[in-house]
């Protein structure tokens, strides 16, 4: 009798382990965060983009930083999220008029497309 018990508690002790350990082996996801390729060229010129994403009572915005040769001014800009499918849209005031992105945030980074062209941005873990 007491060895049934031992092993009713062997297997409910396994049982109850088994989803901590799947739980822990996949990526945690938060739509906000910081995304980045912005590089230094050999002669030290800046090339690149920075987007600092973040939500407000439901709101989502972005801050976003354009590297051409200098850093130019953070733009702060209202985005469209849809958090379930993990899609986003901005728009950035230009020259030219608005420069549109639609991206996807994945646990690893932030895609986004500009007019047919494509920016991989990594996620980034500031301390």
């Amino acid at each position: 009798m007491r060895m049934m018990t031992l092993l009713a508690l062997c297997c409910a002790l396994c049982l109850s382990a088994a989803p901590v350990g799947r739980a822990a082996q996949q990526k945690p996801f938060h739509t906000e965060g910081v995304f980045s390729n912005i590089t230094a060229g050999p002669e030290g010129d800046y090339g690149g983009m920075q987007v600092y994403l973040t939500d407000s009572d439901g709101q989502f915005y972005a801050v976003v930083t354009v590297a051409q040769g200098v850093l130019l001014p953070p733009v702060l800009v209202k985005v469209k999220a849809d958090v379930e499918a993990r899609r986003i849209e901005f728009e950035l005031p230009g020259s030219d008029g608005p420069r549109k992105f639609k991206g996807t945030v994945t646990a690893d980074g932030l895609t986004l497309e500009e007019d047919g062209e494509r920016h991989v941005l990594k996620r980034k873990c500031y301390d």
